[in-house]
């Protein structure tokens, strides 16, 4: 079996992640993107199913999102 150095394999799992959906844990806190700049903030994951991420938000209550429109907080 061929070895496979630790900067090759760091390569690939990088590149995989790019065709994965994002995936929130319940609590975790988001914003949203849309048309490049953000237009919801301060939103906390509800729960992830595969209809969206059901987010609540400060203002606007509680809404399905799409996983790749939203960005964890740091």
């Amino acid at each position: 079996m061929a070895h496979v150095d630790p900067e090759t394999d760091t390569m690939i799992e990088l590149l995989k992640s790019y065709f994965q959906t994002p995936q929130f844990a319940a609590g975790t806190r988001v914003n949203r993107l849309h048309k490049g700049s953000l237009d919801r903030v301060d939103g906390r994951v509800v729960a992830q199913t595969e209809a969206g991420v059901l987010v609540e938000w400060p203002r606007n209550g509680c809404g399905w999102e799409q996983p790749g429109a939203l960005c964890q907080q740091g």
